[in-house]
């Protein structure tokens, strides 16, 4: 009866000995995971958080954008380089000059004008009259009167004196040059008479002289061509005619002439009668002035 006892005892063994085994490779695999073999998944569920809206992701090139161009371009860009074609615009269309003039044979001196972009001219100016050419002009009137005594006070006398004139015009095609221009003009002259020159032998043989003031109001007409240089330098040259409208003379003798009224008003009389009826010249205008604008 001790044999199937003994025989009970080993076949447990045996089957205890492999079940050990097998757990302590368990062990073994749990603590000591293989790096070959893959992870196992995390079955821990994981918080979840608000659902953001999403928002696409900037990307900015290392390359500049055009913006950047145009604000760096921009700010580089002085304010002159800005108006510039403001102001090439501004002088095409209007002119504002200050020039050196002459109307040939009546004075010379100064003028200011402004041209506004319709073409539309205007013009003002002084000017003096030299004895030259105020001696055409008496010389004209002169000659052609009856009276001695006035033709010896216009052609013999010295005038010279000074001129104000303000005159209006038109240029219609500026990149043509072509302008009219009409107007008005006063002169003040100032001549004076020594007897003893005088070409009339009655007034010769006296001592002293005749001083005599004039005024004379004048219309002007004149047809041109004006050019620029260089957008600043004016040039133009006109031709035109000086009519005379309304003269007025006063004589007084000076140094012991005669003081006769009635022939120095009657001389007076008869030398703006002259002036009026034949004191009309043609006329040559120059002009070299600089645009101001």
């Amino acid at each position: 009866m001790r044999f199937p006892s003994l025989s009970l005892c080993v076949i447990s063994l045996f089957a205890i000995v492999p079940w050990s085994h097998t757990a302590q490779a368990a062990t073994s695999v749990a603590n000591f995971p293989d790096p070959k073999a893959p992870a196992a998944p995390d079955r821990q569920p994981r918080p979840v958080s608000p659902q953001q809206p999403s928002t696409p992701p900037t990307l900015r090139s290392s390359a500049p954008h055009q913006t950047d161009f145009e604000a760096v371009r921009g700010a580089a860009t002085p304010a002159a380089d800005v108006d510039a074609p403001a102001a090439e615009r501004r002088r095409k269309a209007w002119l504002l000059s200050v020039e050196g003039v002459t109307h040939a044979p009546l004075d010379m001196g100064f003028q200011v004008g402004v041209e506004i972009p319709q073409g539309l001219r205007f013009f003002a100016g002084y000017g003096w009259v030299p004895g030259s050419y105020m001696s055409l002009l008496t010389g004209i009137a002169a000659n052609a009167s009856g009276n001695s005594y006035a033709k010896t006070l216009l052609e013999d006398a010295e005038y010279q004196g000074h001129t104000w004139r303000a005159q209006v015009g038109w240029r219609p095609f500026r990149a043509i040059g072509l302008y009219g221009d009409f107007g008005y003009a006063q002169v003040i002259a100032h001549g004076s008479l020594d007897l003893a020159s005088s070409s009339i032998p009655q007034l010769a043989m006296f001592g002293g002289g005749y001083m005599a003031n004039t005024r004379l109001d004048m219309w002007l007409v004149e047809l041109g061509y004006q050019g620029e240089l260089a957008d600043r330098i004016v040039l133009a040259l006109a031709l035109g005619a000086m009519g005379t409208f309304d003269s007025t003379t006063s004589i007084t003798a000076v140094d012991g002439a005669p003081t006769n009224n009635a022939i120095l008003n009657a001389a007076a009389a008869q030398a703006d009668t002259a002036l009026e009826k034949y004191g009309v010249v043609p006329t040559l205008t120059l002009r070299l002035g600089f645009d101001l604008i």
